[in-house]
């Protein structure tokens, strides 16, 4: 990463150093402008020089009969003194430097700049922002003023600057103090507002460089500068060629160092793991030795009680199988008493059936007798009835 930057600021500083002029330092712009994103060329825009003011200006004409042909008119703020100074609001009629009209070629003056005017005022400057680098100042008053300036209209999304009319009338205008420069790298180009038709080149001027926002100055009829911004931006794509071969070679590296970083890692944790292996195998020896002593004292202490567990068992045994003789024989003891008593049983109940035999006869007999009395006791009570009632009667 540090190789990468080191290598695009030295382009950089290389490209800004060849496109300055060096009379004047490069500063960063501010407005609007068109960069056309979505396109991967490097873009420089007609601008306006850092030391322009703004301005909204109202086109007044195009004359062909003054020095200057394109006039217009706007307010300022100026410094008046007179006793005490102060900023007042003054009237600025603007005039486009070098710019005039060719009363020798110009067939019918008054309708060329009619023309004209109409595309300055409807097409470059319809907006009336403008921005304003006077040359020349002459006061009329100190609230009225003439500045010979250059003006750089705001035409659409760009800066245009109306020193470029005679180029695009080229029959009815004459620039004054404008060379065009050769410029034809591939790889860069320059957008000026309503350019000419057919071969163009690059005249001597303010432009924006799209990329770095800095403004600076082409001068004019100055070849060498533009032949060596060129020779900057091939070498610019060359080292910039080679970085992104470097940049792929680096992250190819990147990804071998980081795999490399890997496997260090895992073998940092193997040998670790190594020599910690002794110390770890002898701690668990250890642990091994004193578990099994204690497996082995605990082993002592179960076959004692196993040994007393056996010995209990067979007094156990022992104790049972004497119980179960002595069991056994009452059990025949009282399998002889059980039958003697049945066979008493069987006697009583012999002498049972008996005596109940002979109880029932003579209950029988009583049952008869006792019939027998009551009957006779009864004739004889029903007798001795009648007998008395008779006796009454």
């Amino acid at each position: 990463m540090t190789v990468q930057k080191t290598v695009l600021a030295v382009a950089l500083l290389l490209l800004s150093a060849l496109t300055v002029d060096a009379a004047r330092e490069t500063v960063l712009s501010t407005g609007p402008y068109d960069v056309r994103p979505g396109t991967s060329f490097q873009y420089y825009l007609l601008w306006f020089p850092p030391h322009a003011v703004p301005m909204n200006l109202t086109f007044l004409n195009v004359t062909w009969w003054k020095p200057e042909a394109i006039w217009f008119v706007g307010k300022y703020p100026v410094r008046v003194c007179g006793g005490e100074c102060r900023y007042v609001l003054a009237t600025i009629y603007v005039v486009q430097d070098g710019v005039r009209m060719d009363p020798f070629r110009v067939q019918r003056p008054r309708v060329i700049a009619e023309f004209i005017g109409w595309h300055i005022k409807n097409r470059y400057c319809a907006l009336g922002t403008a921005m304003v680098a006077p040359n020349k100042i002459i006061e009329l008053s100190p609230t009225t003023q003439i500045w010979i300036s250059d003006v750089y209209c705001l035409y659409n999304n760009n800066w245009f600057w109306l020193r470029l009319l005679p180029y695009i009338f080229r029959d009815d205008l004459i620039a004054e103090g404008v060379e065009a420069v050769e410029f034809r790298d591939p790889k860069i180009f320059v957008s000026v507002p309503a350019k000419p038709p057919g071969d163009y080149v690059i005249p001597g001027g303010w432009y924006l460089d799209s990329i770095t926002k800095r403004v600076f100055r082409i001068p004019g009829n100055d070849t060498a500068v533009m032949a060596e911004l060129q020779s900057a931006r091939m070498r610019v794509s060359e080292l910039e060629a080679e970085l992104t071969n470097k940049t792929a070679k680096l992250a190819q590296l990147n990804a071998t160092l980081i795999q490399l970083n890997a496997t260090i890692a895992q073998l940092n944790v193997a040998l670790a793991e190594a020599r910690s292996a002794p110390a770890r195998l002898a701690a668990e020896n250890q642990r091994l030795k004193a578990q099994l002593e204690t497996l082995n004292y605990t082993r002592t202490q179960l076959e004692a009680e196993v040994e007393a567990y056996r010995s209990q068992l067979e007094a156990l045994r022992t104790a049972v199988a004497t119980q179960l003789t002595q069991l056994t024989a009452e059990n025949q003891a009282l399998k002889a008493q059980i039958a003697s008593m049945n066979e008493t049983l069987a006697k009583l109940n012999e002498e049972y059936a008996s005596q109940t035999a002979q109880l029932r006869s003579q209950l029988e007999s009583w049952t008869r007798a006792a019939w027998i009395g009551a009957a006779l006791g009864a004739a004889a009570g029903a007798a001795a009835t009648t007998l008395a009632l008779r006796r009454r009667k």
